[in-house]
């Protein structure tokens, strides 16, 4: 293992460390110890290859060794549990930022935590929260899995995935990505502990799922009609009620 000062990082909260690993089980679990022996916030973990990478809810996810940008960020804010969440969209946000500003690509977000581009999958975030015996919020490790440079897909994700190198027509210079991401996601995080408002406004412009007809975890279906101030997505019912999705499973809902 090795660990390194990223560049312009002094002044950041993301990034004073950056560990770069060749291959890792996870960079979640990696993380996850160095945050357990006392890691400040701001850790970067980084890996060409991860054997036992995951996405939400379990879910296996697949990469080949150096074509995507694979990354964990240990972040110590000091809010509540319930608010946790939240940072799967700062850190989404984020990747919208990095992509736009280095490719041009028009990324948006796929609620709660797929980043797309022309409705196809470029990026998953995994946020996943610690607390301490007495319920305070001791980390959240967020994890940021980016399609860079595969030039194809299994068959099972073929028509759903997509890279920036096939998108684009060029490779993509990894280490100019990640350097463009942990800016990102510093500037994202500041807003977030800042309150900013600005951050509600921008995951409801880049919010992709609004205006689209799902299905809640529990059943009920509607169309999504905006993004709350703590980031949950708000559903009018088909019944015409208003609906609360704070986490959980959405899928596209037959039209009516």
């Amino acid at each position: 293992m090795s660990s390194a000062d990223g560049a312009g990082a002094a002044s950041r909260i993301i990034g004073g460390a950056i560990h770069a690993l060749d291959e890792v089980d996870s960079t979640q679990g990696e993380l996850a110890r160095l945050a357990v022996a006392g890691a400040p916030e701001g850790t970067v973990v980084i890996a060409r290859h991860q054997r036992a990478g995951r996405g939400r809810l379990g879910r296996a996810w697949w990469d080949r060794a150096g074509q995507s940008l694979l990354l964990s960020v240990l972040l110590r804010p000091a809010i509540a549990p319930s608010r946790a969440p939240q940072l799967t969209l700062v850190g989404a946000l984020a990747v919208v930022d990095a992509v736009r500003a280095e490719t041009g690509l028009a990324a948006g977000i796929r609620w709660p935590n797929d980043v797309m581009v022309a409705g196809r999958k470029v990026c998953g975030i995994l946020a996943e929260a610690a607390t301490t015996a007495e319920g305070r919020l001791e980390r959240v490790i967020l994890g940021i899995g980016l399609n860079l440079n595969q030039d194809a897909f299994p068959p099972e994700v073929a028509a759903r995935a997509a890279s920036l190198r096939l998108l684009t027509g060029r490779a993509q210079d990894a280490a100019r990505l990640l350097e463009a991401l942990l800016g990102a996601l510093d500037a994202r995080y500041r807003e977030f502990r800042a309150g900013d408002g600005a951050l509600h406004a921008a995951w409801r412009r880049h919010c992709l799922t609004l205006g689209q007809r799902i299905r809640a975890a529990d059943g009920p279906e509607g169309v999504a009609v905006d993004v709350d101030e703590t980031g949950a997505l708000l559903m009018r019912a088909d019944d015409g009620t208003l609906c609360r999705v704070a986490s959980g499973e959405i899928a596209g809902a037959p039209a009516a």
